[in-house]
């Protein structure tokens, strides 16, 4: 059941009507939450913010019915204002920003199944994708952090060049999931080079033992290989809870995240990424003072022209943006 409430860090904005008497739709779709915003003509705008998992099965394209519970999902917040059968050029706009959606075969894909359930026009893109717009800054590199991390950007010819995103059992560094594998795997080589008494005493250890209910470091291995991947990410506020406490492990683990995304942000300029501002968004990085700030150093060191701008907005805005409607 979707219930109307707003992001915590960014409550819709006030606004009545859209412009130009047009019904613009924005659909930010994140690994955690799906936040659907509508702009009417003549009435208040509406936000509902709802777990991604109450529509999807799996991953988007793992389930062929996930596109038509998130269709079903957009058209119950927009009400009478969007219905499948209104008009082709009924004035609607819809931009759907949606993780899960890495490469132009799956953009094309997702796009064509989502036209032919929602009304007028419908545009997807990489969730990534609004953070530049609900920023207010284009061109620029797109920072995600949070249930997945991955960096995109655009070259000089419009070409989306991208690094990481891979997923949480592989890659996706930074990421919530991926801080909590790498500090359990960091527990265990510490285990293995100081003995298991070093690694117990740690309070990475010691947090993520008592979160699992495991008595000891192995059987926390255990638990954690038993999980899903996305699964760990829940437990990735100890991580920094941990390096509050004077963690070795943690601060190992989180300065090493900090390397890794910013050295996928200079990848990607190496690559031809153009813009000059790092738009960072995700629940990790902007909830995590000090990542952000280690991700700063790590850019200054690597791209001194670049700067890291923490998106304060909620990232729907970015799809009304990219929709018709001003950035406010």
């Amino acid at each position: 059941m979707l219930d109307d409430r707003t992001l915590t860090a960014a409550p819709p904005s006030p606004r009545r009507g859209s412009p130009g008497g047009r019904t613009l739709i924005g659909v930010d779709v994140g690994g955690t939450k799906t936040h659907v915003a509508v702009l009417a003509p003549g009435t208040a705008r509406r936000d509902v913010v709802a777990p991604s998992a109450d529509w999807r099965r799996g991953s988007l394209f793992s389930d062929p019915d996930n596109l038509a519970r998130l269709a079903s999902t957009v058209l119950a917040v927009a009400g009478a204002h969007a219905s499948p059968a209104a008009p082709p050029a009924g004035g609607t706009h819809v931009v759907l920003g949606v993780h899960g959606v890495d490469t132009e075969e799956q953009r094309r894909a997702a796009t064509a199944g989502l036209s032919r359930l929602l009304p007028g026009t419908v545009d997807v893109v990489n969730d990534a994708e609004l953070l530049g717009p609900a920023a207010g800054v284009r061109p620029c590199l797109q920072l995600i952090v949070g249930t997945g991390a991955v960096v995109r950007g655009r070259d000089s010819t419009g070409t989306v060049v991208t690094a990481d995103g891979y997923g949480a059992v592989l890659a996706d560094d930074g990421s919530a999931p991926a801080l909590v594998r790498e500090t359990v795997r960091a527990a265990l080589r510490l285990a293995d080079t100081r003995g298991p008494d070093a690694a117990a005493t740690d309070p990475a250890v010691a947090l993520l033992t008592a979160a699992y209910g495991a008595p000891d470091l192995p059987t926390l291995a255990l638990s954690v290989s038993a999980e899903a991947a996305y699964a760990w990410g829940r437990h990735a506020p100890l991580v920094f809870e941990a390096l509050d406490a004077g963690s070795t492990v943690a601060r190992a683990v989180v300065e090493r995240a900090a390397q890794v995304l910013a050295g996928n942000v200079a990848a990607l300029r190496h690559r031809g990424a153009t813009g000059s501002v790092v738009v960072g968004a995700g629940g990790v990085l902007t909830a995590q003072p000090v990542l952000q700030q280690q991700v700063r150093e790590e850019l200054r060191a690597r791209c001194p022209e670049l700067s890291l701008r923490v998106l304060t907005t909620a990232p729907v805005e970015g799809a009304l943006a990219l929709a018709g409607a001003p950035v406010s």
